[in-house]
């Protein structure tokens, strides 16, 4: 039924395919693929499959996170070949090692794939590898192929990711199974020859980005490390099979290219040290496990900086203020001009009732990041808990016109506008908050909140918005019930 669901919000069923393509909708490598499915029916496909996504999924909000997964995939478009950039990200809160590209620009990981990561090239190599999937159409050509053998919707792969990726592989391969069961490699698993080629230009984007190339074989050999000491594989090697002479393949491309030094940013190890925390300690071992790294390393050294960073943070949940702000003390120039840091120190402040001082630490940093979603949020969040929640309104406003399918922005934007008794506003931001997290029912009952709101105020161009919006809803409602 979900299958079915997914073709008629796209506007796409077995019935419909192949159909002929508008010139328009033809892929730059020029074969006939959209001919089966256009790179519209593929956007469509992506955005309604997200939604189902974080409908069932744990997804993370970190505004750290959602940059740092943000600066890796932008330092490769440029380069990977994808001739429409329009993305989407999402963060799955899992430990399992996972990253995947779903057709229609969705990119995501699994927060767990940092565990096994050493580097960001070698993050950055298993990003270039899923672009390249979705520059070369790879979904839709299965499709294409999969159509001269026995009809199949790209919405049938679509939902068996869906499961993969949600932590219940083995209802995504049963689920694939029960309608394709004699195809089933060739329906999730990509050919040898695709994830050769995905391989191969994934690895001209590492270069062209300035990237290690070794980077490839080497988190390649960091999968079948994770898969050696596991019941069962990582989802990524379930669908994109790692084999020793695939590894052997990509160290042998890689050998004709000079290595380089590899990327580990604050922002990185701050990350890594973080998913350590979140998914391999609890309370009763944390701090002696950052005291390690710290005894370990120099004072000056980035893993120093990044692991009391985390012992702040640790410390700032606890409320021991005073002891949180000894941490910061310890990470030293230049990573205490980090963004992340002073967002930290603000908030370490704030906890303290300190107000004026930790809007100062804001606003002194943000001249040299002023688009930085750290801080933005950070002083968003400083302002709504200390009684400015309109001020706070205008930031996240701003934060969501830029990025306006980003669920967890929307609900800040609710918060802050429901503090600051502006109602219609916050009916609005939650029905957006809801429908962006695959909640389409109660997004409505927000949206037609909003209109009432809008109505009983007279402000005649917000009720034409939000009907508009509705109406748009809604059609996504009535065609998934």
């Amino acid at each position: 039924m979900f299958f079915a669901r997914l073709l008629l919000l796209a506007g796409l069923t077995t019935a419909t395919l192949p159909v002929t393509a508008n010139t328009e909708d033809l892929p730059s490598l020029g074969d006939s693929t959209s001919g089966y499915v256009s790179l519209q029916q593929e956007y469509n496909l992506g955005r309604i499959w997200l939604r189902q996504l974080r409908a069932q999924a744990r997804t993370l909000s970190d505004p750290m996170l959602t940059t740092f997964l943000e600066n890796q995939i932008y330092r490769l478009v440029p380069f990977s070949g994808l001739s429409h950039p329009d993305l989407e990200f999402v963060v799955i809160d899992q430990p399992n090692l996972n990253a995947f590209a779903v057709p229609g620009g969705i990119i995501g990981i699994n927060y767990g794939l940092l565990l096994y990561a050493r580097d960001e090239d070698e993050v950055s190599a298993v990003l270039a590898h899923e672009l390249a999937h979705l520059s070369q159409r790879h979904y839709a050509r299965r499709v294409e192929q999969a159509q001269r053998q026995e009809p199949v919707a790209i919405a049938t792969l679509l939902a068996s990711i869906l499961l993969i990726a949600t932590n219940n592989a083995d209802a995504g391969f049963a689920g694939l199974m029960a309608g394709q069961a004699a195809t089933i490699h060739n329906q999730l698993a990509f050919s040898r020859e695709w994830e050769q080629e995905a391989d191969r230009l994934g690895m001209k984007t590492l270069i062209a980005a300035g990237l290690d190339p070794h980077a490839m074989p080497s988190m390649f050999e960091q999968m079948l490390y994770a898969n050696r000491f596991s019941s069962r594989p990582p989802e990524f090697l379930l669908t994109h099979p790692v084999t020793e002479s695939r590894v052997a393949d990509a160290a042998g491309r890689a050998e004709q290219y000079p290595r380089k030094p590899r990327l580990t940013s604050l922002e990185f190890l701050i990350l890594k040290q973080g998913a350590m925390r979140r998914y391999q300690l609890d309370d009763s071992n944390t701090e002696d496990y950052f005291h390690g790294i710290r005894q370990r390393n120099p004072r000056g050294s980035g893993d120093y900086a990044a692991a009391s960073y985390n012992l702040a943070q640790f410390a700032s949940e606890q409320q021991d203020w005073q002891q949180a702000q000894k941490y910061l003390d310890d990470i030293v120039s230049p990573w205490n001009q980090h963004a992340a840091v002073s967002a930290l120190q603000a908030s370490v402040l704030s906890g303290q009732n300190k107000t004026e001082q930790a809007l100062a630490v804001l606003n002194e940093a943000l001249p040299y990041a002023p688009d930085s979603l750290v801080l933005l949020t950070s002083k968003a969040s400083i302002l709504d808990q200390h009684g400015d929640a309109k001020q706070a309104v205008d930031i996240l406003k701003d934060l969501t016109t830029g990025r306006s399918s980003t669920p967890w922005l929307w609900q800040r934007l609710a918060l802050a506008a429901e503090h600051a008794g502006m109602m219609l506003q916050a009916y609005r931001a939650n029905g957006e908050y809801l429908f962006y997290s695959g909640q389409q029912a109660r997004a409505l009952r927000q949206m037609e909140l909003a209109l009432k709101e809008a109505k009983k105020t007279g402000d005649f161009q917000q009720q034409a918005l939000i009907d508009q919006r509705l109406r748009v809803m809604a059609a996504s409602q009535s065609q998934l019930n």
